[in-house]
């Protein structure tokens, strides 16, 4: 471990409150040893999406829904090994992707996000708490890694909750990343200033870094000046790298962001990114969207896959084996649909998770008939009725742990999802 992420590291702990000691941070580098510095892609699908079709409700004859819960009309039980879902004309590439990556994934039910509104409910989802305050688990995936990323976590779309770790964040697309990085935004504001030619800019960084080294050599550890060097040195490094990663053609569709966020990890320069999904999941009428919805999203991501399979790794020989894919909404939909043909707000919902070190081929978690979550065993994923239920919490400690994270560091007494586990 370096000198600076050291620091970095006992900083980001002290602001949590939970990692200050030397203990805490040998037993992080212990917890890293072992599960290694995976990569972290998050797909966000706003305005809590439906999660039958994630955890369909049919009976036997696979056509007709069982009692308590609707199933969107043309839908069919669909399967692939272990793996059920809702198939139908509608959504041909949901289907084409479970029988291609199926081994790949897991698919987790009955998740519990505790609240049936949006702002809460994603705050749950995202941070395993309540409180604003707490980073999301992309923010402390990238800000705790072994590696030192110039750009550890990219924000394309989708929610962000860096809390203490806002230095780790950047929000990519829109074409001003670099002109903020290099300076160059300053030229094309309503009153542009004039931009400093390259040898008094390299002078003018030259100056500033050697100003902040001097002033946290002297504070110590945990100061801003120390969180103001790597930010200088990630912005170096961008600036000098702009060209190879492409970063100012950022285009706007999902897998446009997926690309750039592919190339990113294969560089070496992100350890996680936020996407949106794009449409309209707050269906409170007219669910009929959804198929046509999950097609699009569910081709894009077999697309997504064929990529990860195709491009060289920095740690395994194809980042399909170093990248965990990790798609989420911050709440349900009603399992009966409305006057309205759509569902309102539902506090269960259907998460997947999919690449390296997930139990492939799996399902996690379970509901009734009627859409309510039913207790399991954490540690197996199986069904027990003296067990807990899968909370947003579970799911997202989990994902710590997939990281190389200790996380009883962030949210101490609660138990990963280990079912998860590879």
């Amino acid at each position: 471990m370096k000198r600076r992420d050291l620091l970095q590291s006992l900083a980001g702990a002290a602001a949590l409150g939970t990692l200050g000691s030397r203990a805490a941070v040998l037993r992080q580098a212990r917890a890293a040893e072992v599960y290694g510095d995976r990569k972290f892609l998050f797909f966000f699908a706003s305005g809590g999406w439906d999660p039958t079709p994630l955890d369909p409700k049919f009976a036997a004859d696979g056509v007709s829904p069982l009692t308590g819960t609707d199933m969107d009309p043309g839908t069919v039980l669909a399967r692939a090994g272990n793996l059920t879902w809702s198939g139908g004309p509608d959504r041909e590439g949901m289907t084409r992707f479970f029988q291609r990556w199926g081994g790949r994934a897991a698919l987790v039910r009955g998740v519990d996000v505790h609240s049936a509104g949006h702002e809460s409910g994603m705050s749950w989802t995202m941070t395993g708490t309540s409180a604003s305050s707490m980073p999301d688990w992309a923010a402390i995936l990238a800000s705790r890694g072994t590696v030192d990323y110039p750009m550890p976590h990219v924000v394309f779309s989708g929610p962000a909750y860096p809390g203490s770790f806002g230095a780790a964040v950047i929000r990519g697309g829109g074409g001003t990343l670099l002109d903020l990085i290099d300076a160059d935004i300053v030229g094309q504001a309503d009153a542009p200033a004039p931009v400093a030619p390259p040898p008094m800019d390299r002078m003018m960084d030259a100056a500033l870094y050697g100003r902040a080294g001097r002033f946290a050599t002297a504070a110590g550890p945990g100061t801003r000046a120390e969180a103001l060097l790597g930010t200088l040195d990630r912005a170096m490094e961008l600036e000098g790298r702009r060209f190879e990663a492409v970063l100012g053609d950022t285009g706007s569709s999902l897998l446009d962001q997926a690309s750039m966020s592919i190339e990113l990890m294969r560089l070496g320069m992100c350890r996680s990114a936020m996407i949106g999904i794009p449409g309209g999941w707050d269906t409170h009428g007219g669910n009929q969207d959804v198929g046509p919805q999950l097609d699009s999203f569910f081709t894009d991501l077999d697309s997504l896959l064929d990529s990860l399979a195709n491009t060289p790794g920095t740690l395994t020989d194809w980042l399909i084996d170093e990248v965990v894919v990790v798609c989420l909404s911050e709440l349900g939909r009603t399992p009966l649909f409305n006057g309205s043909m759509g569902r309102d707000h539902w506090p269960y919902t259907s998460a997947l998770v999919l690449g390296s070190g997930v139990r492939g081929n799996q399902v996690l978690g379970r509901t009734d008939d009627g859409f309510l979550a039913l207790p399991i065993n954490l540690g197996t994923g199986a069904a027990d009725n003296n067990g807990s239920l899968i909370g947003a919490e579970n799911l997202g400690t989990a994902l710590l742990k997939l990281g190389g994270l200790d996380p009883e560091l962030y949210l101490p007494g609660v138990a990963p999802l280990d079912g998860l586990l590879a």
